[in-house]
């Protein structure tokens, strides 16, 4: 089960005054996607204590389902990685599915490519909230598995509370919107 994690009131959304406990708790486990191989979507599963990965994207891949659950987009802030985001969104539009999140993964401590941020402009309007996942150099010395050993900054902590945030009010919009067909 996911856990809801104290988030910045500002993040909540649509869950004001509707609590997580109302939703079936698979509603908000978040299903991950890796933009292109190395995204950080594994390592970000193992943060999120989330079930659900779908590994890296493949062009070969027409369908992807998350059966009702958030998707998270991940991708690193390179200006190569970028690239990949714009079609990975448009396969996904094909299949109905807008994600909970774009979650970009800084690649080092270095500025974000201008290259980059221009794509991932473009990319804000495809999905329901963008999160910036801070570089956490500590990450890069472990196995995944055992990532959520790592002591994260706080940056990094108030980034995993967003996505939660973003799953939640993902589930919270389908819930609430269930009757409207």
């Amino acid at each position: 089960m996911l856990q809801q994690q104290t988030a910045p009131s500002e993040a909540v959304g649509v869950l004001d005054g509707l609590t997580a406990d109302a939703l079936p708790d698979w509603t908000s486990e978040p299903v991950l996607l890796g933009c292109h191989g190395g995204a950080g979507a594994t390592t970000l599963r193992v943060l999120l204590d989330a079930p659900w990965d779908l590994g890296a994207f493949a062009a070969e891949r027409k369908r992807i389902g998350t059966y009702g659950r958030p998707l998270v987009l991940v991708t690193r802030n390179t200006s190569a990685a970028s690239a990949h985001t714009g079609p990975v969104l448009g396969v996904l539009e094909s299949n109905g599915i807008r994600p909970a999140a774009l979650v970009i993964v800084a690649d080092g401590a270095g500025p974000e490519p201008a290259e980059a941020t221009a794509r991932f402009r473009l990319a804000e309007e495809r999905v329901l909230r963008t999160v910036r996942f801070p570089f956490v150099a500590g990450l890069r010395f472990v196995d995944t598995a055992d990532a959520g050993r790592v002591r994260l900054p706080r940056k990094a902590q108030q980034a995993l509370d967003e996505i939660t945030a973003a799953c939640l009010d993902h589930a919270a919009a389908l819930f609430l919107n269930a009757g409207d067909d």
